[in-house]
């Protein structure tokens, strides 16, 4: 099935679906539940094997977390759903349409990240997908706000989270993958920290070579201005006597 066909698919089924309450928040609530099932028990083992940065959130903090993701970003999705009516004007129907679309794409990738993390331990793989659900989720709180304010403002929380979760996989997957394409990531960081700590040196050094240039002007001026009073105030002496 190709991207535009899967959209399409997505965005009838959403927009059909959406439009009732309870079915637009139980949707991502039951796929999350669902796609997390064959993880759950991966999960808590796995994740405390993998060497990840100090600002990393305890794996209990993320069912709670994604229960609230959920619930606002399925209720956004029904606030998009009640403009693809025949009272919208087409405009706003067609960019509703498209964003609930966007979300069913998003809602694919979501529901095949925890697999693909804590079931298969494909660490690249779902760095990829974390990649396209923040990605998409651009686009669809784009789409939102163009549509309803308020589903845009509920979507924000949800596009955040994502940021977060895919900087924080992929620093899990430079911390623990194996390969060339890790080997090559990590080397790149360090090419890169030793750069920034050039750089940041070579700044430094400019700046105090800078500022004691300007010390040194600012002396010269001084002193230049000072002799400049004092050889008026000696004409003036001359003048009077």
């Amino acid at each position: 099935m190709s991207g535009d066909t899967l959209q399409q698919a997505c965005q009838s089924f959403n927009t059909n679906l959406a439009r009732y309450p309870i079915m637009a928040v139980g949707l991502p609530l039951i796929g999350g539940f669902l796609s997390a099932v064959p993880s759950h028990r991966h999960v808590q083992n796995y994740y405390e094997t993998l060497r990840k940065p100090s600002w990393a959130a305890p794996s209990c903090a993320y069912v709670p977390a994604w229960t609230v993701l959920y619930l606002s970003v399925g209720y956004a999705s029904h606030l998009v759903a009640l403009r693809t009516g025949p009272n919208t004007i087409p405009s706003i129907r067609g960019m509703a349409k498209t964003g609930l679309g966007i979300y069913g794409v998003n809602m694919v990738l979501n529901f095949a990240w925890s697999p693909l993390m804590f079931w298969k331990k494909k660490i690249g793989a779902a760095l990829l997908t974390a990649g396209g659900l923040t990605g998409s989720s651009v686009a669809l709180v784009y789409y939102f706000f163009k549509v309803d304010k308020h589903a845009g403002y509920l979507t924000i929380p949800y596009v955040a989270w994502l940021g977060y979760a895919t900087a924080l996989n992929y620093d899990i997957w430079l911390k623990n993958a194996q390969g060339p394409a890790a080997d090559h990531a990590r080397k790149l960081g360090k090419d890169v920290n030793e750069a920034a700590k050039h750089a940041k040196g070579d700044i430094k050094d400019a700046a105090k070579h800078m500022k004691e240039e300007a010390k040194d002007a600012a002396r010269s001026v001084n002193k230049h201005t000072k002799d400049n009073v004092n050889d008026v105030a000696d004409k003036v002496d001359k003048e009077l006597h």
